[in-house]
């Protein structure tokens, strides 16, 4: 083989691939080995340690400046190995001889940008054995690097290759290699950084740019942050990618307050020269680290806030005005920090009236209460109760005894809430921006109304209650009138009362309401309190309202003045009390939930809400005569709210004042008419013919607090108070013969009987007043029985249009007939026949009897003298009252039996005990009534007493049979019950 030449033109190899050490310090690589100095041929070597590239054919290379290599084989391709780096040639003029030299950094600005891209080239080249391209690369660095480059691969092109190798083909990979290069080899680090949210959050663009201003691709980096931030993608100041085509944008969050030093960092290999007195050589380093940072600040703040929705916007007394909170972040102010936790205090403002959101300020209201609450997370959730929620000094200052359970008065309480910077703790401050000042001000969702009572009113109408009342009483003159009398403002007294007669139905109407509390004017359930089941959001409804209880109370026994002075009095918003002599004459309780109008009445016949109860010892239907006023209560105490809301009642709550119905207010009074009790004695129950008697007239009171009406006097000075002038009531009496017979019996009637005759009238005038009349004496001549009977005859009109005072008179006075029953046995006088035997009848009770086993039998004994006309007898028990005789009840009539002296009568079976007495009738062949006994007989009495309970048990037996006894008894009684008249 002929000379060769390579176009490294080695003095001497660099060094010996495997064992060199060569080391780059102070601009300097040194060769471990010397061997090759030792080899016949530099090219040869190369050869021999298998470098690959091309060869060239043989012949002459001349250079420009004289150079030349003349008939030699050229070769382009790796030199040698430096630390594992392929070296290539640099100098196509100069004969390698050796690496006699010094290895640096390449100096030269003008080759340092291709040598760079050729360094990046030959490093990811390094290991290629490929001979095309390592030899495509030694021409790139011969044709960028070399002065005479370009003349020497022209003689190289002018040669051929050896292999056969086309030039086009070599050119072609060239430029391939070459365009690789341009695109990949870091020539500008473009490093960026922008704010996305404040400076909180951002992101950083590590941009890596080629000689043409392209992205670089497929080239690890790595980013740091140094100071107060992290990547996002994974929480750490360190991130590291890999470049693509294409800007890469990479989000930071701030886990601070300060400067950041944002720092880009790459590994490339740099481009070594061999500066040799022999030929230069290149070669890449191992990829070394690039890097530049910049410097941004970053601020660690975000916007908390809270949105505020009260639990509940109606609370009653009892409840805390409650809220719910969920918090939640400002967009503009990023998400929430991770690990911040914030403060946020409300405050509860009380309004008087309802707060009009944009419109209602804090200004407008006065600090109740405050609270605090604190948020981790973004949808956070707090709830505000009685246990977090302080009262304000002041606030309780001026409300002593002010709780979050006990609000003073009704009105609207407002939460406000605030997030600033001093609310928090010091290591939370730096969340929030120096500035930051955040509130939800004043929200109609965050307003409650606090209704701490309720107030009822009531309001009652007599009137109303009688309007459309139907009964009548017949008057003396036999016309029927109307029992019910409602007064009007064109009555003479100018007083508002209802006229009723004793024994009428007694009634009031009560309307129940609430005032508007709450100030929305209208009245509805609003209003009311509620029941445990009725409070809180949507369930405050009528039917859950609380139950009140309302007391009334009927006072009589009044007169007129003293009510017409009340009614004045109540008018004008006197205080009115009752008078002493008032006295309670019913009451009666209803509860109810709804506001409306109620029915009172004594008669269940009504269906009332409540019938009066009479108290002890008063018969609501007989009625004290007079003026009697109804009363109503709705008092605190007698509430029953613990069971209802849970709360005791107290001075102010259910409802902020008891509820107290003065005496006389209007339409609250009814006046009892005068129906005065008539009763007589005769003198001498006994006379002869020719013997005068007289009569005395008992106008007595059927209730011992009856009341005598009176009218104003009609003459009066103007402007005095007219004096009271007691009606004046008229009488009159007539006597009757009843029979010819002066022991003939007198049966009692209600009218007088068909064939008594009048043989006497008198009259009794200007009774003004209870008390006993006596008449004028009269002689009676004709044997007989007489009969005395009276009847009240009232003069007045009741014409109140024309008459006003006999109008006020005869409101007064009943309508009904005043008269007493006929037959009485204090009005019976008897005119005997002289020498005229008398049949006497009388009888011979058992005097006392013992109830056993929860019955009597009483049984009676005719007596009879001078009585032949005597054919049949028949028997009446009755049960005596414990006053006169008027009230004494007839228990039985027996059946008629023979008159025989001592005979008994039939057994009467009674079960009460009490005293009893028998009245007997004896009847002559015709069936006429020869004898009627008198009642209350001594001799005729019988006392019917328990029986004293033994020492030891009582018997069963004797009971059953007493029991089969009263079974079996077959007389047959006519039995009834009348109250004597």
């Amino acid at each position: 083989m002929g000379s060769t030449h390579n176009d490294r033109h080695w003095a001497r190899t660099i060094a010996a691939g495997v064992a060199a050490a060569a080391t780059l310090a102070a601009g300097m690589l040194v060769a471990g080995t010397a061997d090759a100095a030792d080899m016949r041929d530099p090219f040869e070597r190369s050869i021999q340690n298998g470098n690959p590239g091309l060869w060239a054919n043989m012949g002459t290379i001349t250079f420009s400046n004289g150079h030349k290599y003349e008939d030699m084989e050229q070769t382009l391709g790796v030199v040698d190995k430096v630390n594992g780096k392929n070296a290539y040639c640099i100098q196509a003029d100069t004969l390698y001889t050796g690496t006699t030299g010094t290895w640096g950094e390449w100096t030269d600005a003008k080759t340092k940008p291709d040598a760079q891209r050729l360094a990046w080239l030959t490093n990811k080249y390094n290991n290629d054995r490929d001979d095309l391209t390592q030899a495509a690369i030694a021409g790139l660095i011969h044709q960028k690097l070399d002065p005479m480059g370009n003349e020497y691969l022209n003689g190289i092109q002018r040669l051929g290759w050896k292999d056969g190798t086309s030039w086009d083909t070599y050119t072609a990979k060239m430029n391939s290699l070459w365009t690789e290069a341009v695109a990949n080899t870091p020539s500008n680090l473009d490093m960026r950084y922008q704010y996305t949210i404040g400076k909180r959050k951002g992101m950083v663009t590590p941009s890596i740019m080629n000689g043409n201003g392209q992205y670089v691709s497929g080239l690890q980096y790595t980013v740091t942050l140094n100071g107060p931030a992290v990547f996002d993608q994974n929480n750490s100041t360190a991130i590291t990618g890999t470049t693509t085509n294409k800007k890469q944008d990479i989000a930071w969050t701030a886990t601070g307050n300060g400067k950041v030093t944002y720092k880009l960092t790459y590994k490339n290999p740099q481009a070594i020269r061999l500066n040799s007195p022999n030929q230069d050589l290149m070669a890449p380093t191992d990829p070394e680290t690039v890097s530049k940072n910049i410097q941004f600040e970053v601020l660690n703040n975000f916007k908390p806030t809270i949105q505020s929705d009260q639990s509940d916007h109606r609370i009653e007394y009892g409840h805390a005005p409650e809220d719910d909170l969920t918090w939640h972040v400002d967009p503009t102010g990023g998400d929430w920090i991770e690990g911040a936790t914030i403060k946020s205090t409300g405050t509860l403002y009380h309004f008087a009236k309802k707060p009009v959101e944009g419109r209602t300020t804090v200004k407008d209201g006065v600090k109740a209460a405050t609270a605090t609450v604190t948020g981790d997370r973004d949808g956070a959730t707090n709830h505000v109760d009685a246990a977090s929620i302080t009262m304000d000094p002041g606030f309780v200052k001026a409300h002593p005894g002010a709780t979050p359970s006990s609000l003073p008065d009704t009105g609207w309480y407002t939460w406000v809430w605030q997030i600033t910077p001093d609310m928090q703790d010091a290591n939370m401050k730096q969340y929030l921006s120096t500035d930051y000042d955040w509130s939800d001000n004043v929200l109609e969702a965050e307003s409650t109304q606090h209704v701490r009572n309720m107030q009822p009113t009531i309001k009652s109408s007599v009137s109303g209650a009688y309007k459309n009342d139907q009964s009548t009483v017949a008057g003396a003159d036999g016309t029927e009138r109307p029992s019910v009398q409602i007064g009007s403002a064109a009555a003479s007294d100018k007083t508002d009362v209802v006229y009723l007669e004793k024994g009428s139905v007694i009634r009031d109407k009560v309307t129940l309401g609430v005032t508007d509390v709450n100030g929305d004017g209208k009245v509805d359930t609003q209003d009311w309190l509620h029941t445990k089941d009725g409070q809180g959001e949507g369930r405050e409804t009528e039917a859950n309202q609380i139950t009140i209880r309302v007391n009334g109370t009927l006072y009589g026994g009044m007169t007129r003045e003293q009510a017409e002075q009340a009614q004045k009095d109540a008018a004008a918003g006197k205080t009115v009390e009752l008078p002493k002599q008032a006295m309670k004459l019913a009451t009666a309780t209803f509860t109810t939930n709804k506001a409306g109008d109620y029915l009172i009445s004594s008669s269940d016949e009504d269906k009332p809400v409540a019938q009066w109860k009479a108290e002890d010892g008063v018969d609501l239907t007989n009625l004290p005569s007079g003026y009697a006023t109804f009363v109503f209560d709705i008092a605190n105490r007698d509430q029953d709210t613990e069971n209802q809301t849970g709360i005791k009642p107290s001075k102010d709550y259910p409802f902020a004042k008891d509820v107290h119905e003065a005496p006389f207010t209007a339409d609250e009074t009814i006046m009892t008419r005068l129906t005065p009790k008539l009763d007589s004695t005769v003198s001498s129950k006994e006379v002869k013919p020719g013997e005068t008697t007289v009569d005395k007239l008992v106008v007595a009171k059927t209730n011992e607090k009856d009341v005598w009406p009176t009218y104003p006097e009609t003459n009066v000075t103007e402007g005095e108070t007219p004096k009271s002038t007691p009606l004046s009531l008229d009488f009159h009496g007539v006597l009757y013969k009843v029979s010819d017979d002066p022991a003939a019996a007198i049966e009692q009637t209600d009218t007088v009987p068909e064939n008594a005759v009048k043989v006497h009238e008198t009259d009794i005038k200007d009774v003004t007043g209870f008390g006993t009349y006596t008449t004028d004496s009269f002689t009676l001549t004709e044997p007989g029985t007489y009969a005395w009977h009276w009847t009240m005859t009232p003069s007045l009109t009741g014409d109140q249009n024309h008459n006003p005072l006999a109008a006020l008179a005869w409101r007064q006075l009943t309508h009904g007939r005043v008269q007493h029953a006929f037959g009485l046995a204090s009005e019976i006088v008897r005119v005997r026949k002289p020498e005229t035997p008398r049949c006497e009848v009388s009888t011979r009770s058992q005097g006392e009897v013992t109830m056993e086993n929860g019955r009597a039998d009483l049984h009676d004994e005719l007596l009879l003298r001078n009585c032949e006309q005597a054919a049949k007898a028949e028997f009446e028990l009755w049960k005596q009252s414990n006053g006169d005789q008027s009230g004494d009840v007839l228990i039985t009539v027996t059946g008629k039996i023979d008159a025989v002296d001592g005979v008994h009568s039939p057994t009467v079976t009674v079960h009460e005990t009490g005293t009893y007495y028998w009245r007997e009738k004896v009847y002559d062949q015709t069936g006429k009534l020869v004898s009627y006994g008198d009642a209350r007989k001594p001799n005729e009495t019988v006392t019917v007493r328990e029986k004293q309970l033994a020492s030891t048990g009582t018997g069963v037996l004797p009971a059953v049979m007493a029991g089969m006894l009263l079974a079996g008894l077959g007389a047959a009684f006519a039995l009834r019950n009348r109250r004597r008249a």
